[in-house]
Parts: C-alpha cells; sequence; structure tokens
C-alpha cells in the first residue's frame, strides 16, 4: 500500500521490514532535501524512522488502525514542516517521533472526547475532533477560496474529508458510517488531501 504524501511524494504506509542500508547524506541534509520537493529523501527517512514512530503511536493508541493513521499524519506533517526543522529541536529522530507522540496524543483526546460524548448520549458536536490539515488551517481566513477547493473534490472524497475533519471520525468510523472497506476509506481522504494541497497552493 501506498501513502501519497503531498506533491509526488509516495511513502509505504507499513512499516517496512527493514531500513534502507546507510546513505550518505546525513539525516538533516535528508530532511533539507525532503523540504524541497525529493519524495527519494523522504522515503529514506520513512524507512528509518517508521518503526519506531509506529511504536510511540501505538504505545499510546494501542489500536493498530489508529496508529497506522497517525503515522501517515506524522509523515504528512514532516514533508510540509521540514523546512521548518533546525539542529536545534534536538536530532531528526526526536523531532520526527515528537511529532508522532503530538498527533498520537491529540487523537487520544479526541476519541475519549467521543466516548464522553456517547456516553451522555448528546447530540453536540465534538469540540476536540482532529486538527484541521495545515492546507485548510493556512487558509482558513479565504473561505471562498477553501469551500471551491472542496467543492471541486469528487463527491465520495469529499464526504470522507467532511467525516473526518469536521464530524471527527477516525478513518475506522468513516467505513462503519458509509459500508465502505476502510482502504478504500483511506484512499479517498489520501486522494483529498493530495488534490486540496495542489488547489490550495501547499
Amino acid at each position: 500500500m501506498r501513502c501519497n504524501v503531498g506533491r509526488q511524494a509516495h511513502v509505504s504506509l507499513t512499516p517496512p521490514v527493514s531500513p534502507l542500508p546507510p546513505a550518505t547524506d546525513s539525516e538533516p541534509e535528508l530532511l533539507a532535501r525532503a523540504g524541497r520537493g525529493d519524495a527519494d529523501a523522504l522515503e529514506a527517512l520513512y524507512r528509518r524512522h517508521a518503526p519506531r514512530a509506529m511504536g510511540v503511536a501505538l504505545r499510546v493508541l494501542r489500536e493498530r488502525s489508529d496508529a497506522e493513521e497517525v503515522l501517515q499524519e506524522t509523515f504528512m506533517e514532516v514533508w510540509k514542516r521540514a523546512r521548518e526543522y533546525t539542529p536545534l529541536r534536538g536530532s531528526v529522530e526526536a523531532w520526527l517521533l515528537t511529532i508522532a507522540r503530538t498527533r498520537a496524543i491529540d487523537r487520544l483526546r479526541s476519541r475519549a472526547a467521543r466516548g464522553r460524548m456517547v456516553e451522555a448520549k448528546s447530540a453536540e458536536p465534538l469540540e476536540s475532533g482532529p486538527s484541521l490539515p495545515d492546507a485548510l488551517s493556512s487558509a482558513a481566513q479565504d473561505a471562498r477560496r477553501v469551500l471551491s477547493a472542496l467543492e471541486a473534490l469528487p463527491a465520495e472524497q469529499r464526504r470522507a474529508l467532511e467525516l473526518a475533519y469536521w464530524e471527527g471520525l477516525s478513518q475506522t468510523e468513516i467505513a462503519e458510517r458509509t459500508g465502505q472497506p476502510l482502504g478504500t476509506v483511506k484512499t479517498r481522504v489520501r486522494l483529498a488531501l493530495a488534490k486540496l494541497a495542489g488547489l490550495l497552493g501547499t
């Protein structure tokens, strides 16, 4: 299975069996190349760090499907924020694992909030669902532009994205709600995010 992480980057969703052999580039150099749009550099970082990032997410969430989604979100964020990294943040691995841990904790809090909502049988929308993607957050001030981009998506992709980011559902829950296979839902969300990033110029 492949994961499209913005522009032309493709990263395997499943943690690799073994990492790539040591490369001549240092990790900061690989991250800098990823920030310039080098998908191979991002792939190399993924192969090195996905197992540990997956482990961090699993320890927090205890559910593999949620951890896999966090892993995908982590490398989407690495792809978008690569240029922000400085050695003052610590090693590349420490920076990356911090992103994974933060994403996992956010998802855990969201899951707990949904559980409390169900127990209370409340019809109120979640106050703490998953954060909007950076592409949407940065464009939030231009609502017309965002709405136009959303309307350009195929209906099934738009619906999956709305359930994920406006109703706070995990991809597993979207699959249950829509009756679609989980793999189909993951593909729709991935394609929708990639197309939005292009339409919004991120």
